[in-house]
């Protein structure tokens, strides 16, 4: 059986610490045929040197280099225009990916699309292993890992990531570091929003779940991120992050939901990860008050995972005292 062209996505920025073993591991992948494409993303350091010397070891590549810093949103577009393959598979600079990482990601979407999909589009996220600074190790694990189900979609999706309804098979993540889907699948919902500098992943999600998108994932491990501090990664960014995708998604979450619950939330989370302990219980007596049964719901769903909240807390704290 002759294998399809796979494009595999790597976009790059001041990573000359790590894009080496990034670029490493795609070369390590079992599967072929497969093409990379690079977007440099106006680094500033050695990043691009490092890479154009690694491309020689490619068969397939290509360059390109943004002239001024865009945003991961606007170089991933950059490969989705330039990509020859039928599936797209992306890497980020900081990562490494496990040598059957673009199999085991293809088998799981194709199989999912035989059995459940129905013609619907399907996107594939594998678990990761996130490493932090000091050396502490947590597995985030990835929307629709469960198999021979029906894997999360549509509204169901939506309430789950806009709102934080409960929804069996569908704690996890959808970062595009982990992502996969076919190319015709990303032009389906008109690829990535380039007004996004961060949250484009999640964006992207909600507008395929709209159309009635399936979310399916792979639970092993496939890849490691390693945590890396840039001045887009912080506290307050996050937050902001998540301000503008409810803003953008507002008509979705007030179709289901409370338009100011979500937004309250989203506040009572950032002042716990800010440790700002007057203002998270003043929000929490609101939401409480006002949304019992909503809140009841989100904080028992973040007890779950507080390991993984309270390691992304510790690194951000971590960050800013060494400012």
């Amino acid at each position: 059986m002759n294998k399809p062209l796979i494009t595999v996505g790597l976009t790059t920025y001041n990573s000359v610490d790590t894009v080496k073993k990034a670029l490493m591991s795609i070369q390590a992948q079992n599967w072929y045929p497969f093409e990379i494409v690079v977007v440099d993303d106006a680094s500033t350091d050695k990043t691009l040197e490092i890479v154009d010397d690694y491309l020689k070891y490619f068969k397939e590549f290509k360059l390109i280099t943004n002239k001024v810093n865009s945003g991961v949103a606007v170089s991933r577009n950059k490969i989705l225009a330039e990509a020859s393959g039928e599936f797209v598979i992306f890497f980020d600079d900081d990562d490494e990916s496990l040598p059957n990482r673009i199999t085991e990601q293809y088998e799981r979407l194709t199989k999912y699309e035989r059995d459940f999909a129905l013609g619907s589009p399907v996107i594939c996220h594998a678990a990761r292993q996130v490493v932090y600074p000091d050396g502490k190790i947590i597995l985030q694990p990835a929307v629709g890992e469960q198999i021979n189900t029906p894997a999360p979609s549509g509204s169901a999706f939506l309430k789950r990531v806009l709102i934080g309804l409960p929804l069996k098979n569908c704690y996890g993540s959808t970062a595009t570091c982990s992502q996969m889907a076919r190319l015709s699948t990303y032009h389906l919902v008109g690829n990535f929003d380039p007004k996004l500098r961060r949250g484009e992943d999640t964006d992207l999600c909600i507008r395929l779940a709209e159309i009635g998108g399936h979310f399916v994932g792979v639970s092993t491990p496939l890849v490691i991120q390693t945590m890396t501090k840039t001045s887009e990664k912080n506290l307050n960014e996050e937050l902001k992050v998540y301000q503008n995708l409810i803003s953008k998604h507002r008509n979705i979450i007030e179709r289901y939901s409370s338009y100011k619950f979500v937004l309250e939330f989203y506040n009572l989370r950032n002042a716990w990860y800010n440790e700002k302990w007057k203002m998270f219980f003043k929000k929490l007596t609101f939401l409480i008050f006002n949304h019992p049964f909503l809140t009841s719901q989100r904080l028992i769903l973040a007890l779950q995972n507080i390991s993984i909240h309270k390691a992304f807390k510790d690194f951000h704290k971590k960050q800013e005292k060494i400012k």
